[in-house]
């Protein structure tokens, strides 16, 4: 193989290699659809979203988000769910928010005596302790999310979400927040 040929190849390998990099980027940034209303979790095995005079069945695309949709201390809670909706008619949860007076709170589940936070509804991997289910107001200093619900599409920032840096510089790594 020439020197000519050795770098057609390799003209050639980095645009198929950015090419697919900007595909798996613009598939990976999917647009979410906003939902409000009230977590119905006691009905049966599927979490329901009440609103609009409809229930909306509920999936999750984590095990864990899933056991928060289906935890108890939700029933009735008025919610924000920002997600997809799937072919089976279902609404796949990416991220979960409690509604108070307006405002959004993240969802997370807490154990004083250890001082642990744990992904899921549940007992503390530590002292096997029930976790205390926590409401923590989103900070005004975070990226409040992209639109009011309207069924438009928004677009979230996931890894801004993910990591939680807490007051006293630890971090805490949730997925649901």
């Amino acid at each position: 193989m020439t020197h000519r040929q050795l770098l057609a190849h390799c003209i050639l390998a980095a645009a198929v290699a950015s090419l697919l990099a900007s595909s798996l980027g613009a598939a990976q940034a999917k647009p979410l659809t906003v939902l409000e209303g009230k977590l119905l979790t006691t009905r049966g095995d599927c979490p329901l979203l009440k609103t609009d005079g409809r229930e909306q069945a509920l999936s999750a695309n984590t095990p864990f988000l899933l056991h928060t949709l289906k935890d108890k201390r939700l029933e009735g809670r008025e919610v924000r769910l920002e997600g997809t909706l799937q072919q089976d008619g279902s609404f796949e949860v990416q991220w979960l928010y409690t509604i108070h007076d307006g405002k959004l709170f993240k969802v997370r589940y807490f154990c004083a005596t250890c001082n642990i936070v744990a992904l899921e509804p549940g007992n503390c991997v530590c002292c096997q302790q029930p976790t205390e289910l926590q409401e923590i107001p989103v900070d005004k200093t975070e990226k409040e999310p992209a639109a009011k619900p309207q069924g438009k599409f928004v677009l979230r920032d996931r890894y801004r979400i993910l990591i939680d840096f807490g007051p006293s510089g630890g971090v805490h790594s949730h997925g649901l927040i």
